[in-house]
């Protein structure tokens, strides 16, 4: 018995290694192609269903699909809908898994695991190109080996007297089992993997038929209070697909106990034989019948749903100026997105910036509302890259990583440059003429900080040289300014010096306009990928 039991633990054990390793290995690169490909197939529902099943196929993860689908919705590269369509179909796309545990995998296993040795006997897992792919076979050796495990060792498990009693006492209690597949989705997490597990035990006749159904129905039904739980902690998108995600579950659960009941009521025992027939495939075409009649089910309602969705997190959506508009903890999960969202964060803050002058200004109409709390927004944007770069193995995504940590380098010395120039054109009991200059400076600044926020990381020549002669080399003139004027206006000397750090302000923000705008041009600057995604 107890052997027996280490086999199950055993199988369990790699099935969850493989999975998380798949996971790891695959939602970069594919979460990255579906950030990509969905921002470009937005308002086309077949061709984005298409996307969201192959997703799902590919990552057997719903929540790093989510994960990218709320980066999306949150940077508003693609609607709601869009995005309700991918987690939907997301769902549909890991059902592969249910019926992947539904067959008789022994041969596969040692077919697979032959494959997956030669592979690294030839060293190709030491090649960038094909890491990933030796990478996702070895997990998916894991995966199938566990289950394979599971299998043989619950084979043996059926035939223990004291399992045959228990089975034989629950035998015709669908509501045990759906309360036990529901006990399971808090441990594993998530529905698709506890439909797997079940889908193996009625594989091996350990559970009958109809207990196995409700079992796999109880835990999509769980994993809906599962997700929904979880909306507290998420950004505003987040928090509205997550809700689509919990009403994806419970309407597919609803329907499949309809549906049975009413085979019950209509032909009783017909729903029984016919999953008798083929218990773990029965399971399967359960599990994908809940996915597939749910998203079926809330399209006609799809505007309804969004409208209530959009009112129920409108208050928390309400902009906090003490928190970040769009990067959240969360969105490391899916580092794709997450670069997408960090730009949309600093590009932002770099519209504020002019704003910082709006109140040393002669004609003070700021563009914007200024950001009181663009120093905090800017300590959490740089710690949100610093810990995204640490998690990242993909070299490409590294670097533009790299180069928007660059960036946002440069904005954090710009909105200094900023303050120090407001600072010196605030002072009180200046020399008349000193502070017309100052005022000169901070007109001239503005000016020139406008136009840099409306052009810069523009793709086109046109303004790219427009703005690379804006932020030429200013130190002649404002020597001219820092000498010649002050030893003609015969000023204060608390004056003079406001005029000397006003000057060195404008040129050191036109140096660090220039900066940033070579910066931006690099081949792996987030503006350039921008560029080549639209």
């Amino acid at each position: 018995m107890i052997g027996i039991l280490l086999g199950i633990f055993a199988g369990l054990g790699l099935f969850f290694i493989g999975m998380r390793m798949i996971s790891n290995q695959l939602k970069e690169i594919t979460g990255e192609r579906v950030r990509v490909l969905a921002a470009r197939l937005t308002r086309s529902r077949p061709l984005m269903m298409m996307l969201g099943t192959t997703a799902g196929i590919a990552t057997q993860s719903t929540n790093a699909v989510t994960a990218a689908a709320t980066g999306l919705a949150t940077a508003q590269l693609i609607g709601l809908r869009d995005a309700f369509t991918l987690i939907a179909c997301a769902n549909i796309g890991t059902s592969v898994l249910v019926f992947l545990a539904a067959s008789s995998l022994h041969d596969a296993v040692l077919l697979i695991t032959a494959i997956c040795g030669l592979l690294y006997f030839l060293g190709i897992d030491k090649k960038p190109r094909y890491r990933v792919l030796t990478g996702s076979l070895l997990s998916f050796v894991l995966i199938v080996s566990g289950l394979d495990l599971i299998e043989m060792s619950s084979r043996q498990l059926r035939d223990v007297p004291m399992v045959q009693s228990v089975l034989g006492a629950v035998a015709g209690w669908p509501a045990a089992a759906f309360l036990v597949g529901a006990a399971l989705v808090p441990i594993v997490q998530t529905a698709k993997t506890v439909g797997a597990i079940v889908a193996v035990l009625a594989l091996s006749d350990v559970l009958d038929p109809m207990a196995a159904i409700s079992a796999v129905i109880g835990a999509n039904a769980t994993s809906a209070v599962n997700v929904a739980f979880l909306t507290a902690r998420i950004s505003p998108a987040g928090r509205a697909l997550a809700l689509y995600q919990a009403l994806l579950k419970l309407v597919g659960s609803a329907t499949a106990i309809v549906v049975l009941l009413a085979l019950a009521v209509a032909s009783p025992g017909t729903a029984g034989a016919i999953a008798g027939a083929a218990p773990a495939l029965a399971v399967a075409v359960g599990y994908l019948f809940m996915q597939v009649t749910a998203y079926g089910l809330l399209i006609p309602f799809e505007t309804t749903v969004e409208r209530w969705l959009t009112r129920l997190t409108a208050r928390a959506a309400a902009d906090d100026p003490t928190r970040p508009r769009f990067i959240t903890r969360e969105a490391l999960s899916e580092p794709a997105s997450a670069v997408e969202l960090a730009l949309r964060e600093h590009l932002l803050l770099l519209a504020h910036l002019p704003s910082g002058l709006d109140d040393v200004r002669m004609s003070p109409e700021p563009a914007v509302t200024p950001r009181r709390d663009a120093d905090a927004i800017l300590r959490a944007l740089e710690d949100f890259l610093a810990t995204l770069a640490h998690g990242v193995s993909d070299e490409r995504l590294r670097r533009r990583i790299g180069s928007l940590q660059r960036l946002d380098g440069l904005l954090v010395d710009l909105y200094d440059q900023v303050r120090r120039l407001a600072q010196s054109a605030g002072r009180r009991d200046q020399h008349p003429e000193v502070a017309a200059r100052i005022a000169t400076i901070v007109e001239s600044a503005h000016f020139m900080l406008e136009t840099f926020v409306s052009v810069g990381g523009s793709d086109d020549p046109i303004d790219r040289a427009y703005l690379a002669e804006l932020t030429g080399d200013r130190t002649a003139t404002m020597e001219k300014i820092r000498v010649s004027l002050m030893s003609e206006l015969g000023a204060d000397a608390a004056s003079e010096r406001d005029l000397f750090d006003a000057s060195l302000s404008f040129e050191r923000l036109v140096w660090l306009m220039r900066r940033y705008t070579l910066v931006a041009e690099e081949p792996d600057s987030p503006y350039r990928d921008r560029a080549n995604a639209a």
